[in-house]
């Protein structure tokens, strides 16, 4: 072998050898992030809320323009942006008081339970959008989890929960960008490989520390610390959502943006107005968002007509029976011939219609032959005797 080719071959040797015991790490493509912009000005529910009449709820503290879910080495990271954040005006430790965020996540995993329900908003969702795992981002006082305490919380749909913390799920605001931020460690957060095939609703209501799972609720006027429930309202609206605030089924949501393959770049103002006003209160039943699709009920009506027809056939037979009889007597001096004829008629009707037809006898002329018989008869006795 030549020597000066040794060193060489050693070389390449060597690389072999290492990349046999030591292969190359191959590292799977990081996940598409999702940005949904959403409508300006439709933080106003199903379409006629108001804010209410304290001067810390600042125009636009509710209207949410943009969301994303941004994925990273160590996190994934949701982003709520909107048009203004307030100021924070009772120093939430997170950084933000007057929103309660809630961002419901269905995955693309099988076989596991997901829920339908929301954490005090008053709305239903759809059961092809059931969650898997939910963020409620509250402002972040105390210990307990939202809503029995005031932190945020990271539900799954099997009742686990984590409490926001400073290592795997950090929530923050953003006043320079009005964002409100979690960081969830990617070791909590499940599919994250299908990102792009998740189904997200994102929900935004006014936070209240002492309302109802730390959600501020409607009243038909409104006040200094309740949300306008008729500020934009028609008679028809009007009426019908104080039906549901008296049964309490009235939707609890001022601004609402949804990603899923069907919505892909949001929703539009008037569909989320129109899917927040699903709620009946005459049968009490809460909006569902998305809205259920309409169901068509296909009616097939099969006329029979049914024609009867009566055919009534008549037949008449008429039979004549002619009898005659012939009775010849000889007498002397004179030879008197005697013809008596018998015409008997009948009439049957058969088949569908049987008409029988009986002759009637004129009885005055059958008087007058008998009359006339009866003298012949005893002329010709007479005659018989002399003879």
């Amino acid at each position: 072998m030549n020597k000066k080719l040794l060193p060489a071959l050693m070389i390449a040797l060597a690389v072999v050898v290492a990349l046999i015991a030591f292969p190359l790490k191959t590292y799977a493509a990081a996940p598409t992030p999702i940005t949904v912009s959403d409508p300006s000005g439709d933080d106003k529910g199903p379409g006629y809320y108001g804010y209410p009449g304290d001067k810390v709820f600042k125009p636009g503290i509710y209207d949410i323009l943009k969301f994303e879910v941004i994925p990273s080495d160590k996190y994934v990271t949701f982003k709520v942006y909107f048009k203004n954040l307030g100021d924070n005006p009772w120093n939430g430790p997170n950084g933000f008081c007057l929103q309660n965020v809630q961002i419901y996540v269905r995955t693309t995993q099988s076989g596991i339970p997901a829920r339908e329900d929301t954490f005090g908003l008053n709305i239903m969702l759809r059961s092809d959008y059931a969650w898997h795992f939910a963020l409620i981002l509250a402002p972040g006082w105390g210990s307990d989890p939202v809503p029995k305490g005031q932190r945020a919380a990271l539900y799954y749909s099997n009742g686990s929960i984590v409490v926001q913390n400073n290592k795997t799920f950090i929530v923050s605001a953003d006043n320079k960008t009005n964002a409100i931020i979690a960081q969830v460690s990617k070791n909590l957060i499940p599919d994250l490989s299908n990102l792009d095939s998740w189904e997200i609703v994102v929900a935004v209501a006014s936070y209240d520390g002492f309302g109802p799972m730390r959600v501020r609720v409607p009243g038909i006027k409104g006040g200094q610390w309740v949300l306008n429930a008729t500020a934009y309202a028609n008679k028809t609206e009007v009426a019908k959502v104080a039906k549901a605030i008296a049964a309490g089924i009235e939707p609890r949501v001022l601004d609402l943006s949804i990603y899923s393959s069907k919505y892909p770049k949001g929703i539009t103002a008037s569909e989320q107005y129109a899917w927040l006003n699903t709620f009946n209160p005459t049968i009490k039943t809460l909006a569902t968002v998305p809205s259920k699709p309409p169901v068509t009920i296909t009616k097939t009506t099969t006329l029979t007509q049914t024609s009867t027809t009566t055919a009534t056939l008549t037949q008449t037979l008429t039979k004549t029976q002619s009898l005659t009889r012939t009775q010849t007597t000889t007498l002397p001096p004179r030879t008197s011939t005697v013809t008596q004829t018998q015409r008997l008629t009948s009439t049957q009707v058969s088949t569908t219609t049987v008409t029988k037809t009986k002759s009637v006898t004129n009885w005055t002329a059958a008087w007058i032959a008998g009359i006339v018989l009866f003298f012949v008869g005893l002329g010709v006795g007479f005659a018989i005797k002399r003879k």
